[in-house]
């Protein structure tokens, strides 16, 4: 509650916005008088943040189920079957007949929530879990169940998760990947065939056929053994933007395990081998085997991939279940989801639009959006007889952080041309915008033999030429700039408040002084698209966007000599900054420039036909 004192006192009314689990309405709040406060009290906003950005995910954060990944049902007062959906019917028919089902409500109604293991039709086991009414609205629950669940008397919600058991979803990972049809056969069915004799026999192909293309497939996925694979579909399957719960309160609350066997099981569910695991923890690999053989026993599995898969989805659940909000993830249809594991065993993301007869143009991403590129953009892009890609770069997304934030645009860069040596693509043109600059023309100074064309939309300059406008997106990037320190804190504080209705007030009092980027907001179905992408970008860590602002907080400069020639300038009429204008037009003499009337952030969206023309020269 803010009291007289806190409005005589901005910093005091900040820092309790944030203290008190609401750092959002924080921000939306105080963005105009943002440096000032900070100036003021610079380590008692320090503080307030990294408490804020320690809060727990039920505050603010929200999770993305794959589409056909849950099935739920509703149970009546009386303890009645109300409703349930196709895929809750085919797992588990009716959960009266299940002895784990009626414990879990039975808990549930005392608990309010609780998970555990249920065996279905076919004789496997699911992770589900039960709740009641005050829990189970923020779960991934179809119209039909939200409805039942709202009825009077005390109803209680279940929901299974089984990603392993979605053939689509398994496409999705294969092509992630990189496999061939075969490969991504074998490996699907081995998600749940008790060994690979079963999974060859499954696909049709002999032993040696199917581990020849298994072999293959763990290639391609950076895996060193079955299980592995297993662990890297399922982690791609069980939701492109979702973090996992921990794993070994996981083991220990849903399967029983001790503290030292949830330790060693974790480890394992990693990737690690029984001797590896050992070595980790120092002690003797006979009694990690002892360990694991307890667990197997305690989650009614006996093989190592079964204990990945199960892991995986029992942990996800969690963290699904437990987040202040989830909601289906439709399968991406626009653009084929990649994942390139490079020689150091880092993982690069990205999304190729495709044809892969076009001219290819990395389109580089910002600090949130630009993940998704919009239908509009892509189609004239494809017109003019370009392939697009979007490579998520370090820490964003699901591309692994570079090892420092110092060698972050190094990092960049590399994953770049790793990315361009596994499509086979020689050169590229590149359309850099904004925030990326210094990771962008890191790739120019380490691989610039590899450009063609280079668009620089909007690019940012050193921070002390930085851009003054009165805007809360111009506010937070002065603040960080001259406030260092603080943009660790910041960025995972604002990683965990990306629920949907946090993220679209926060995206329109951005977007707001900005008359194109704002009408973006009014259309329901652009607005969906940028909310999605921002909760992917930065849902398993924020330590891209933690990396880049620090790059121009601690003193960057534009490289020289990169062939200012090859370079077009364009810059968004929708702002007012002649400095970083004249900049970059001093920076690179030789580079052509131009303006669009009426851009702003999101140029690509807005206009399209002239970010495209630039790209042409």
């Amino acid at each position: 509650m803010t009291t007289a004192s806190d409005e005589q006192d901005p910093a005091a009314a900040f820092r309790g916005h944030l203290t008190g689990g609401q750092p959002s309405d924080g921000i939306l709040e105080s963005w105009s008088s943002l440096e000032a406060i900070v100036a003021r009290d610079p380590k008692g906003v320090a503080d307030a943040m990294a408490q804020a950005a320690r809060i727990d995910a039920s505050a603010g954060f929200a999770a993305l189920a794959p589409e056909g990944s849950v099935g739920a049902a509703v149970i009546s007062p009386s303890g009645e079957l109300s409703q349930a959906d196709a895929q809750f019917i085919r797992w588990f028919g009716n959960p009266k007949d299940s002895p784990a089902f009626r414990r879990l409500i039975r808990l549930a109604q005392k608990q309010g929530q609780v998970s555990g293991l249920v065996e279905t039709e076919d004789g496997g086991v699911i992770a589900a879990c039960a709740g009641t009414e005050a829990y189970a609205l923020r779960w991934p629950l179809s119209p039909e169940s939200r409805a039942q669940l709202e009825l009077p008397g005390r109803r209680v919600a279940l929901l299974g998760f089984a990603p392993s058991r979605v053939s689509a979803l398994a496409a999705r990972a294969a092509q992630a990947f990189g496999l061939t049809p075969l490969e991504a056969r074998i490996s699907e069915a081995l998600l749940d065939a008790p060994n690979l004799n079963e999974a060859a026999e499954r696909v049709g192909v002999g032993r040696e056929t199917a581990r020849e293309a298994l072999k293959k497939a763990m290639r391609k996925a950076g895996a060193k053994r079955s299980p592995d694979l297993v662990r890297r579909m399922m982690d791609l399957m069980s939701g492109m933007n979702t973090p996992s719960g921990n794993v070994e309160t996981v083991l220990s609350s849903l399967f029983g395990a001790t503290p030292a066997e949830a330790r060693a099981a974790a480890r394992f569910a990693e990737g690690l081998t029984a001797r590896e695991v050992a070595a980790a923890l120092g002690v003797k690999e006979a009694t990690v085997r002892g360990q694991l053989k307890a667990v197997f026993a305690k989650t009614g599995v006996n093989k190592a991939k079964d204990l990945v898969r199960l892991t995986v989805e029992a942990s996800t659940l969690t963290a699904l279940t437990q987040a202040s909000e989830s909601t289906i993830e439709p399968i991406d249809r626009e653009g084929r989801a990649r994942l390139i594991t490079t020689a150091e065993n880092r993982r690069i993301a990205l999304i190729d639009y495709g044809p892969t007869g076009g001219r290819p143009v990395v389109v580089f991403h910002g600090y949130s959006i630009g993940r998704f590129l919009p239908p509009v953009f892509v189609a004239r892009l494809h017109r003019a007889g370009y392939r697009p890609i979007v490579v998520q770069r370090p820490g964003f997304g699901l591309t692994d952080a570079a090892p420092s934030m110092e060698s972050h645009p190094q990092v960049a860069a590399d994953d770049l041309a790793a990315v361009l040596d596994a499509l086979k693509l020689r050169k590229t043109d590149v359309l850099i915008r904004d925030g990326a600059t210094a990771s962008g023309l890191a790739f120019a100074v380490r691989h610039g033999h590899r450009i063609g064309h280079g668009v620089l939309l909007n690019p940012r300059p050193q921070a002390s030429l930085d851009r003054t406008h009165p805007s809360m997106i111009g506010s937070i990037a002065r603040t960080m700039l001259k406030h260092p320190e603080l943009i660790a804190a910041f960025g995972e504080m604002l990683r965990r408040q990306n629920r949907t209705d946090l993220l679209t007030r926060a995206l329109r009092r951005s977007l707001d002084p900005f008359p194109a980027d704002r009408a973006l907001m009014d259309d329901p179905v652009t607005a969906a698209m940028l909310v999605r992408d921002t909760q992917g970008m930065g849902a398993r860590s924020s330590a891209g966007f933690a990396a880049e602002m620090a790059v121009y907080a601690h003193g960057w400069t534009p490289p020289s000599a990169i062939g200012g020639e090859r370079w077009t300038l364009v810059f968004s009429g929708g702002f007012d900054w002649p400095s970083s204008q004249a900049f970059w037009q001093k920076a690179l003499p030789e580079a052509q420039r131009r303006d669009i009337p009426g851009a702003a952030y999101l140029a690509y969206f807005t206009h399209p036909q002239e970010v495209v023309a630039a790209l042409d020269g």
